[in-house]
C-alpha cells in the first residue's frame, strides 16, 4: 500500500515539476501549453517509474536501511534520459510541436533531485514501531531478531522462552510465536488462546514473519513438511494464470529471437575460431515434475573437465552463455522465470540430504527466477569433482538450502505481477557481480 502511495506522491510532484520549469523558461504559466507538453512528458513518468522500480527506489525495506546508492540513481538517470530522449523526439514530430530539451532536461533533473531526497528522508523517519512480544525458542526466532535490532518498523518489548512467570506488557501490536511452542510445551496453547487470541491480539509465527522479512523460507520451515506442504499444495492458482504465462513467454522469445539473432551468431564464430570447440551443446537436466529436457547453452568450458575457455569467463560474466536457452522458452521446456533447472546428478545428491528439495521441481523451471536475483550463483559442485558417495561440505549445503529457501519462496507466491518484476530486475542482475552479494 505505501508503494502505491508513494507512486501517486511521485506523480504529483512530476506534474508540479513540469509546471515550475515552464513557468520558469517562459515566464508565466499557460495551461494549455502546459498540457501539451503534458502529452509528452507524462508517459515518461511511467518509464522513469519502471526504471526506479528496478532499481529498488520502491523497495521500502531497503529504503529503510539507505542500501539504495548514488550509482543506482546516476545509472537510472542515464537510461531514463537516453530513452526519454528517442521517446520525446518520436513523439515531438507525430504531434508536431518543438522538441522541449531544456523543459526535458530541467524536469529530469530536478525530478530525480526529489526522488533522491525524499527517499533518504523516508529512509530517516522513525514511524510508528510495531510492538512485538516474542514466545518461544528457535533458530529462525533468533534471527529475526536480530534483524528487528536495529529495524525501525518493529520494536521487541519481551521475549519468554517457556510459559512459567511470565508477565504480559500492555499495548502490545504483534505476538510472535515459534513454530515449535506448542509441540515444546502442552500448556503453551492455552496460555496463548487466552492472553493473547480471544483478547484479539495480531498472532504470527516466527516461520510466516521470516518469509514478510527475508523474502524467503527459513532452514526450519523447508524441515517443517506439514508446514510447505500446506503452503504449497494448498494454495489455489487461478487457471488462467499459467495460461498467461506461457503467452507471456512465447511473445517475450519471439521478441528477442530477431535481438540477438545477430549477436548469437557473432558469439558463435568466436567460439569456433578462438576456442575451437563446438560452440553449442546440449545440457541434461531435471524439468517440470522430474521430466528430463536438454537445455542448449553456448560452451564455456573445455568439454570433460572444470577448466574454463578463454571465451567462458566474460561470457559468464554477462549470461550470455544462456541466449540460446530462448529456443527451450519456446518449445515450453523451461519459462522465462522460475528455479534454474538442476543437473540430474545434482538433483539427485541433493534430494538425498536437503529437506523438501525435490518441491523446487513442481513448476516449470526457468532461465532466471527469485534465487538468481537474490542468491550469489552457487559452486560448480555439480558435474566433475563431486563424490556422490559422501555427504556434502558444509559450503555446498549452506548454498543448496540457501537457493532452495528463494526457490521455495517463489513457488508459494508466484504470481503474473512476481514474474514481471523478475523480468524487469534480471537486466540489472546481470550487471551485478556474484562477488557483492552478501549471501
Amino acid at each position: 500500500m505505501t508503494r502505491f502511495l508513494f507512486f501517486w506522491i511521485d506523480f504529483f510532484v512530476y506534474l508540479a515539476i513540469i509546471a515550475t520549469v515552464l513557468f520558469v523558461r517562459h515566464g508565466d504559466f499557460n495551461i494549455l501549453f502546459f498540457y501539451q507538453n503534458c502529452e509528452i512528458l507524462v508517459p515518461l513518468f511511467f518509464l522513469i517509474s519502471t526504471l526506479l522500480w528496478i532499481f529498488s527506489f520502491y523497495d521500502l525495506q531497503l529504503l529503510k536501511k539507505w542500501r539504495i546508492t548514488y550509482k543506482n540513481l546516476l545509472i537510472a538517470f542515464l537510461f531514463s534520459l537516453v530513452m526519454a530522449a528517442a521517446f520525446i523526439y518520436y513523439m515531438a514530430s507525430i504531434l508536431n510541436i518543438a522538441t522541449p530539451k531544456t523543459i526535458l532536461l530541467g524536469v529530469f533533473i530536478l525530478y530525480f533531485c526529489y526522488i533522491y531526497f525524499s527517499r533518504k528522508l523516508y529512509a530517516t523517519i522513525t514511524f510508528h514501531k510495531t510492538d512485538i512480544l516474542v514466545f518461544g525458542k528457535s533458530n529462525t526466532l533468533n534471527k529475526l531478531l536480530k534483524e528487528f535490532k536495529d529495524s525501525k518498523h518493529y520494536n521487541v518489548v519481551a521475549r519468554y522462552e517457556t510459559v512459567e512467570d511470565i508477565a504480559y506488557p500492555e499495548n502490545i501490536d504483534l505476538v510472535l510465536i515459534s513454530s515449535k511452542l506448542f509441540n515444546q510445551n502442552k500448556e503453551a496453547w492455552n496460555i496463548v488462546s487466552h492472553k493473547f487470541l480471544l483478547k484479539g491480539y495480531l498472532l504470527t509465527t516466527d516461520l510466516l514473519m521470516f518469509e514478510d522479512v527475508f523474502k524467503r523460507i527459513s532452514k526450519e520451515g523447508i524441515k517443517d513438511n506439514m508446514w510447505l506442504l500446506r503452503g504449497i499444495a494448498a494454495r489455489k492458482l487461478h487457471r488462467i494464470y499459467p495460461l498467461i504465462k506461457r503467452l507471456i513467454d512465447i511473445v517475450f522469445a519471439l521478441c528477442l529471437l530477431p535481438i540477438f539473432i545477430l549477436p548469437m551468431g557473432l558469439i558463435y564464430c568466436l567460439i569456433k575460431f578462438i576456442d575451437k570447440f563446438d560452440p553449442v551443446f546440449l545440457q541434461e537436466r531435471v524439468g517440470q515434475n522430474e521430466n528430463k529436457i536438454y537445455v542448449c547453452k553456448f560452451r564455456t568450458m573445455i568439454p570433460n573437465t572444470e577448466n574454463i575457455t578463454k571465451l567462458g569467463a566474460i561470457l559468464r560474466r554477462f549470461r550470455l552463455d544462456e541466449i540460446p536457452q530462448i529456443i527451450n522458452i519456446l518449445k515450453g521446456d523451461i519459462s522465462i522465470v522460475g528455479p534454474r533447472p538442476l543437473y540430474y546428478n545434482e538433483y539427485d545428491f541433493l534430494n538425498k540430504y536437503v529437506p523438501s528439495h525435490s518441491v523446487r521441481s513442481i513448476v516449470k523451471p526457468g532461465l532466471t527466477g527469485w534465487a538468481q536475483l537474490n542468491f550469489k550463483a552457487p559452486p560448480t559442485y555439480c558435474v566433475q569433482n563431486i563424490d556422490l558417495e559422501n555427504k556434502p561440505t558444509d559450503e555446498i549445503f549452506d548454498a543448496a538450502f540457501n537457493r532452495l529457501a528463494y526457490d521455495v519462496w517463489y513457488i508459494k507466491n508466484r504470481s503474473l505481477m512476481l514474474d514481471i518484476e523478475i523480468i524487469l530486475k534480471t537486466a540489472k542482475r546481470a550487471f551485478i557481480k556474484d562477488s557483492t552479494i552478501k549471501e
